[in-house]
């Protein structure tokens, strides 16, 4: 950001002014971006363009010149800073004030995780006291039945997609914990309550 500030005959300083970005026009008319009401300075003196890599000077022929450190601006020339513009008797101090740029703090919240649960399991990542019945193929993620999205297409299977990611997921097999598979007369007893 640059500020300018127009020293006067007797050497009173105006407040800084701003110049904002592109064609910043200056001289006594009403229409002036930085109107300097002195005799000496013509009713469309000269521009000031501002850019990131320069702050350009042009004289509008202006009746009484325009000058950096004394040399006539004739086109355009570049005001560095420390330089002294002068329109007629009027002088001008351009400074580069540093622009301050804060950045918001960014507070990334944590995606829930599954946790262990008491029986060896693992819970749904968004229901951490209730089994996960599904595993993400592609982001891993696991899910109940209240969570998974169910695709139902008239005269084919349905598919469970992930809620997430909208890839499909595989039903999970727990270990019911015995650590051994049962026979058929086992499966048989359970089923008829035989002992």
């Amino acid at each position: 950001m640059a500020i300018i500030r127009f020293k006067l005959n007797g050497g009173a300083t105006t407040p800084a002014r701003s110049l904002k970005p592109g064609v910043n026009r200056v001289g006594r008319s009403e229409d002036s971006d930085l109107r300097i009401d002195h005799a000496s300075v013509s009713w469309h003196h000269c521009q000031l363009e501002l850019s990131d890599e320069a702050l350009v000077v042009r004289d509008t022929q202006s009746r009484n010149g325009t000058f950096i450190n004394e040399r006539q601006v004739t086109d355009a020339a570049a005001l560095r800073e420390g330089q002294t513009l002068r329109m007629g008797d009027v002088e001008a101090i351009v400074e580069q004030v540093p622009v301050q740029v804060r950045v918001p703090e960014i507070v990334v919240e944590k995606r829930p995780e599954s946790v262990k649960l008491d029986d060896g399991s693992e819970s749904c990542t968004n229901h951490p006291t209730v089994r996960a019945s599904w595993r993400c193929t592609n982001c891993g993620k696991l899910v109940c039945n209240t969570c998974i999205h169910d695709l139902h297409i008239k005269g084919r299977p349905s598919h469970k997609l992930c809620p997430l990611c909208s890839h499909h997921c595989e039903a999970i097999v727990w270990d019911d914990g015995s650590g051994k598979k049962k026979s058929i007369w086992g499966m048989l007893k359970g089923v008829f309550g035989a002992e």
